[in-house]
């Protein structure tokens, strides 16, 4: 809560929120930002031989965030396992007074469901495809180069962002690599953001311990309940154009190797519009839908 300047008001400022007026927070998960995971072939999928010990690091991250939110005055704490369709997370390992959210849910399932939410937190989140942060893409296809949104380059961060604000939700705090958090900086400057590991050389991390990474979060997730109030939704006017660019693959050679060798590759793009942020996911959404 913020300071007031008279002693009365400072000690009701203090006191606990009422339960009507206290918020409810979405998490959403993912696995590639987690602290200690770097090794795609290893770490990232089921059946990988360290697969389970990347959900151990996830479960603890998220856990610290959802302890976080909740001593910052958060009545309701929700997670979306949002990390390879939602085979990561189990309820049985997650935080007692949290919920869980699995599956493939559309933006209106998971902001205008029964709960109202009051603010979006990130804990394991990556950074958008071609920015300098360990195993950063965008969506769950490699080959994706680039997406906007009315010319604006976003990856997974800036599209939950703009969803969130067109339901008038702030994007309040991230834990991942540290390009991540400036991803979210770039678009909510006064977020609560966790650098818990960054890239060093081409494709090294260096990661700070479980230990710490769990401290800091808890702490972040904590002051950005504390400072709901501060925050606004990042919105988008419309008309709205949410643009992929996607790389050809040849199968067994991969569009980055032929332009490493000087191959003349071009992206394919694929444009959807809509009035509204909402219109444009939903008839990306659609077309998803279709091709299942």
């Amino acid at each position: 809560m913020r300071r007031r300047l008279i002693g009365i008001v400072l000690a009701l400022a203090t006191l606990p929120l009422m339960a009507q007026d206290r918020p409810r927070i979405l998490i959403i998960t993912d696995l590639e930002g987690v602290g200690g995971i770097n090794d795609r072939d290893e770490q990232i999928l089921p059946g990988q031989r360290r697969f389970e010990e990347s959900r151990r690091l996830l479960i603890g991250e998220l856990n610290a965030a959802i302890e976080g939110a909740l001593k910052g005055g958060a009545r309701e704490v929700v997670a979306w396992d949002g990390h390879d369709g939602s085979r990561t997370l189990s309820i049985d390992e997650i935080h007692p007074r949290a919920q869980l959210i699995q599956g493939r849910p559309t933006p209106a399932d998971y902001y205008m469901s029964e709960r109202k939410y009051d603010g979006i937190m990130f804990v394991g989140q990556h950074a958008m495809a071609g920015a300098a942060g360990p195993l950063a893409h965008s969506q769950s296809s490699a080959t994706i180069e680039r997406i906007t949104l009315n010319g604006r380059a976003v990856g997974e961060i800036g599209q939950v962002a703009a969803i969130g604000g067109y339901f008038n939700v702030p994007t309040i705090m991230l834990s991942g690599d540290d390009a991540a958090c400036r991803e979210l900086l770039d678009l909510q400057p006064k977020a609560e953001t966790v650098a818990v590991k960054r890239l060093i050389g081409k494709a090294s991390t260096l990661s700070i311990s479980h230990a710490d990474a769990k401290a800091r979060i808890e702490a972040a997730a904590r002051r950005a309940v504390e400072r709901l109030k501060e925050f606004s939704p990042w919105k988008l006017d419309g008309p709205i154009e949410l643009k992929f660019e996607y790389w050809p693959e040849t199968p067994g050679v991969p569009s980055a190797l032929l332009r490493r060798e000087g191959k003349d590759v071009q992206p394919k793009t694929v444009i959807y519009r809509g009035q509204t942020v909402l219109e444009a996911y939903e008839q990306w959404l659609g077309k998803l839908e279709t091709r299942r």
